[in-house]
């Protein structure tokens, strides 16, 4: 019995683990920047210089793909505060890329599912008309990527919106 009660209780907290074995935190390096230099930051950031450079990502990423980004598509960068989990504010940017005929994409995946979905739908026939059916009938109007819904409820690439 003597021996439990000159054993020492083991340390809890930390900063007692740390000293326990010799061990010192070191201080740390990052400062965070005031919320006023950021706000500066971030309205003096070139936002066509970003959108230059989103529509290059995205032409790559296009022909990753094995597809070609017709002329005419823009990107549009918007740069915002945001509050990160640590309390600490930072700045994030949102890219949307528009096409020639005025869809809204939120994402390179977005625009590569518009892509392949006006090349089929170009192919096959034009947008709003009819398509026989194997039993004669008509079908109705072919729709656009944007709309169709193939019935799964699993998420899918951000779509393009009107």
């Amino acid at each position: 019995m003597d021996a439990q009660a000159t054993t020492k209780p083991l340390a809890t907290k930390p900063a007692n683990l740390l000293a326990l074995f010799g061990l010192t935190k070191a201080p740390s390096k990052v400062v965070p920047q005031t919320v006023d230099k950021l706000v500066q930051r971030v309205a003096e950031e070139d936002t066509q210089a970003l959108a230059a450079a989103a529509l290059r990502n995205l032409k790559s990423y296009v022909a990753q793909q094995g597809l070609e980004l017709p002329d005419g598509w823009k990107a549009v960068v918007k740069v915002r505060l945001t509050t990160r989990s640590s309390g600490r504010t930072g700045r994030t940017t949102t890219n949307s890329y528009t096409s020639p005929s005025g869809k809204i994409c939120r994402s390179h995946a977005a625009v590569v599912e518009f892509l392949r979905g006006s090349k089929s739908t170009a192919a096959s026939s034009t947008p709003g008309s009819r398509v026989p059916t194997p039993d004669g009938l008509l079908s109705p109007p072919l729709t656009d990527v944007s709309d169709a819904s193939d019935g799964d409820d699993e998420p899918r690439a951000k779509r393009c919106r009107h």
